[in-house]
């Protein structure tokens, strides 16, 4: 029984060197270079809900009659390493870090059987959210977002009677320009409030229905703010100038985005509960 354990730990050991140059590149350099600050904090929240599972942890791994080495584990895992074999040689970042998530499941079915795997489920995946995305995909996404955005907020303030008109992506109201940069896409506070209020949804109490509900909410609210931010950020352009309005506030205006869907999710969970309440 000693030396079983103390094996155990030699792969993980194995395994985390065998990641360290990656997550290295990854914490210095990729996600900035792609706008996903949000993954700095994926893998200690995983490592956190992990421990949040300890007794449930120990209980398995006590349990004799827990099923390990099954082959369908050392398929995925061998898969996992197969995947990081070639995007490291191809340097391909994208499947390098996603081959992360096929090993962590089959060492750990391998090790310690299917239940402690489907136990570990969550916070497993949760590493999906690290994965940085290619670079032409993330552009796919954010350039109808940005464009998106940038055609609500002229006809919203159009309909207010603002001096206002756009050009693809340059809106112009009175005599400041504003250009839907990246950052006015919202993506980057849709991916990280999704990063965030998704654990917050995992841990609450209720039922897999309520908690479906709430994940649901999450990107229209999101939305919501970031449009409501980029509105803001016109209007104080046009009242106080660009200088202003592309200093300060356009810096730390993503805590509008926050609040916002903080509050929308609050108060969509309190009329979950009163219905909840109303038919019991």
């Amino acid at each position: 029984m000693y030396y079983k354990p103390m094996g155990n730990y030699l792969i993980w050991l194995l395994v985390a060197i065998l990641y360290y140059p990656l997550f290295s590149y990854l914490y210095n350099m990729r996600w900035d270079s792609v706008d996903y600050s949000h993954a700095y904090f994926i893998l200690p929240l995983s490592l956190w809900l992990t421990w949040r599972k300890r007794s449930e942890i120990k209980n398995i791994y006590q349990d004799t009659t827990t099923d390990t080495k099954n082959l369908l584990s050392l398929f995925i895992l061998l898969t996992g390493i197969l995947m990081f074999i070639f995007s490291w040689h191809q340097n391909y970042i994208f499947i390098q870090t996603f081959s992360l998530i096929p090993v962590m499941f089959g060492l750990t079915g391998f090790l310690y059987g299917a239940k402690m795997a489907r136990t570990l489920c969550f916070p497993i995946l949760y590493l999906l959210l690290l994965v940085p995305p290619p670079l032409g995909i993330l552009d796919s996404i954010t350039l109808p977002m940005r464009h998106g955005i940038s055609v609500l907020a002229e006809n919203i303030l159009f309909l207010l009677n603002y001096p206002i008109s756009r050009e693809g992506l340059l809106l112009k109201i009175g005599y400041n320009d504003i250009f839907m940069g990246a950052p006015c896409s919202g993506f980057r506070s849709l991916i990280t409030m999704f990063s965030l209020v998704l654990v917050y949804v995992y841990i609450s109490k209720g039922n897999l229905a309520k908690k479906l509900i709430l994940t649901s909410f999450i990107i229209p609210m999101a939305l919501f703010g970031n449009l409501v931010r980029v509105i803001t950020l016109c209007l104080i352009t046009f009242y106080f100038g660009e200088e202003v309005g592309q200093g300060f506030f356009h810096n730390f205006s993503g805590i509008v985005i926050f609040i916002i869907t903080l509050l929308g999710l609050m108060g969509a969970e309190s009329v979950l509960d009163r219905m909840r309440i109303g038919r019991v």
